[in-house]
């Protein structure tokens, strides 16, 4: 699942934090994907799910190294501890000095980051990569670039490694140039090589129901590796007309061979 949950950080009144995170931790657990990468993460977030969540653990970063507050986000991978161990596990940022949060960043002085980690598989001994961000919001050369930084990782990987790429990419998919970027080389996009697709082919709501929502996917799950997408699924789900965030999760059941 790739889950954007909107900041707490943000004047959203009604769909403030406190009264929609309920339904955030209800939309997961409907679901109960084995890996969840969330977007726009902050730590009084994190700390909720983590207790409401028992399942499931986390690792990560803010990608400003503050302690996860302002626009600090984390982009955490959550998965679950009884069925996956993470044997490997980092992160990079976006930028000319992806191993440092500052420096020479391609617009900020803080970067946006990738977190990412190599799992086992207990009951099968499968092992797979999970890497999980969220682009800038401003569309151009920036987010191309950092979707080439992602595509790369996920190429130099060795034949036959399982990779699967989780984000908000603020760009839409199967028109734009950063999506073009990132499906060039190894990495495909669930939606489009899925058995089955239900919802609708938009992310961005606004918190507004689907015939309201922004035009187009900018929420991707993409793929590499010897496996098969049996189903990919956008979550529209909602209670008493409140959605979880203004994004819509999207999941995705992929089987490893």
């Amino acid at each position: 699942m790739t889950f954007n949950i909107r900041t707490s950080g943000a004047n959203d009144e009604e769909n403030a934090w406190p009264k929609r995170r309920e339904l955030v931790s209800d939309t997961i657990l409907s679901f109960s994907p084995h890996v969840i990468g969330l977007q726009e993460a902050l730590s009084e977030q994190i700390e909720y799910l983590e207790a409401s969540l028992p399942d499931y653990r986390w690792l990560g970063v803010d990608r400003g190294l503050n302690g996860g507050t302002g626009l600090s986000e984390h982009t955490p991978i959550f998965y679950r501890h009884t069925e996956l161990v993470p044997i490997e596990s980092g992160n990079f940022w976006l930028s000319s000095t992806p191993d440092s949060p500052t420096g020479s960043g391609w617009r900020r002085n803080v970067s946006r980051i990738v977190t990412w980690a190599r799992f086992h598989h207990l009951s099968t001994n499968q092992r797979f990569y999970v890497f999980n961000t969220h682009l800038t919001l401003r569309r151009g050369q920036r987010q191309v670039d950092s979707a080439r930084m992602i595509a790369l990782r996920a190429a130099s990987m060795p034949n036959g490694t399982v990779v699967i790429v989780t984000g908000d990419f603020n760009a839409i998919a199967e028109t734009s140039d950063t999506w073009l970027e990132a499906t060039g080389s190894t990495l495909r996009d669930a939606w489009l090589i899925a058995d089955s697709r239900y919802g609708p082919e938009r992310t961005s709501n606004d918190f507004l129901p689907p015939e309201l929502a922004n035009e187009g996917r900018i929420d991707w799950i993409l793929t590499a590796g010897p496996l098969q997408v049996r189903s990919v699924r956008t979550v529209i789900d909602q209670k008493n007309g409140r959605f979880p965030s203004d994004h819509y999760p999207v999941v995705a059941k992929i089987e490893i061979y």
